[in-house]
């Protein structure tokens, strides 16, 4: 295959993504093995004994830190071979690529162990290996980028046409006779030479059908908003979940010295925590298939568009119900609705029909 093939940015991205997940998961491994015996982290693990799913396991202390320490060790030890099989699949190695491939379970299953999201972030850029245009470059095919496919199988419309009507047959010349008065020649136009032909320095008047579509300022606020609210949503999200798993006695003691009778609905402190985890997953993962969607839609793809008001009408349902718990949800719900308004209106409903809204 050749050698100086250009590389697509999205094997690029993977790469470094592998590279750099592998890095930090290695030191975050390290890491975890070296506090195991903080008290701290013994008070974690046998609080973690005492509640399902490993209460009826019958394992000990020493067993689940014995467990733990394998599980970060093979996760260093994957990470490790990650990083460097991460640098040859920059040079295009579908051997480094497949072994990576066989890695990704190892990575996954031994960063569990450790105390961050690195190992899904380094699974994701061996998946994105397999995908196109990087499949394709790693076989030694030409390959396009995906917006480079989209325009050859959507021509734009936009595109300079011929007005539509009948089509007038060319004149028929004349045939010569003897008896025929001589014609005066047609004088040139502004943009033709003294026999029709087009002068060298001329311009062609500006066609009336040679539009652009501009894409409209409703859709470009619609993203933003899309993806500032997602983005503060998740982040407060994920910021209130390591708060709960850092310091969670501690937050519960302040939330009883400044209200005593605060009602956790029949629920102990660890089935609180793990519920606020479980939403948080699902909330980060929702706000970021917004985020893409809003990005695809503002790259004019009509699925993307219509995805993304199914998603905002889900979210508008689910914040006016939570809206009587909080008051202030009515922010995000407003920026909800307001979404949902520009998404629908007229001038970004034709710009996707390829229309143009003039």
């Amino acid at each position: 295959m050749p050698d100086k093939a250009p590389r697509p940015g999205q094997a690029t991205f993977a790469a470094w993504l592998i590279i750099g997940g592998s890095v930090i998961l290695v030191v975050t491994a390290w890491q975890r093995i070296s506090n195991l015996h903080t008290l701290e982290v013994q008070e974690e693990l046998r609080r973690l004994l005492n509640e399902p799913p490993l209460s009826g396991t019958g394992l000990g202390l020493e067993g689940l830190k014995t467990t733990i320490r394998v599980m970060c060790m093979v996760a260093a030890a994957a990470a490790t071979a990650s990083t460097i099989l991460g640098v040859h699949a920059l040079r295009r190695s579908t051997s480094a690529r497949l072994a990576l491939t066989l890695l990704a379970p190892l990575v996954l299953i031994g960063g569990f162990a450790t105390a961050g999201f690195f190992a899904p972030l380094v699974v994701a850029g061996i998946c994105m290996l397999w995908l196109r245009p990087t499949r394709d470059w790693f076989a030694g095919r030409p390959w396009v980028s995906a917006t480079s496919a989209v325009a050859q199988r959507r021509p734009d419309p936009f595109a300079p046409q011929a007005p539509p009507g009948p089509v007038d047959a060319p004149p028929r010349t004349p045939e010569p006779s003897s008896t025929a008065s001589p014609t005066p020649a047609a004088e040139p136009g502004p943009f033709t030479g003294e026999y029709g032909a087009p002068l060298p320095d001329s311009d062609p008047p500006a066609s009336p059908y040679d539009v652009r579509a501009k894409r409209p300022g409703a859709l470009l606020a619609a993203c933003i908003i899309v993806w500032t609210s997602c983005a503060v949503v998740a982040g407060f999200m994920v910021l209130f979940s390591l708060v709960l798993a850092v310091a969670r006695d501690a937050f519960f003691d302040e939330i009883e010295r400044q209200q005593p009778d605060f009602d956790m609905q029949g629920m102990s402190q660890a089935e609180l925590a793990t519920g606020t985890y479980v939403a948080t997953a699902l909330i980060v993962l929702w706000c970021a298939a917004a985020m893409v969607l809003a990005v695809l839609a503002f790259r004019r793809l009509q699925w993307a568009r219509i995805a993304l008001v199914v998603c905002t009408g889900a979210s508008g349902l689910v914040l006016l119900g939570v809206t009587f718990l909080s008051p202030l949800l009515v922010v995000l719900l407003g920026a909800n609705v307001v979404t949902l308004w520009l998404l629908l209106r007229s001038d970004v409903t034709a710009w996707f029909r390829r229309e143009d809204p003039r």
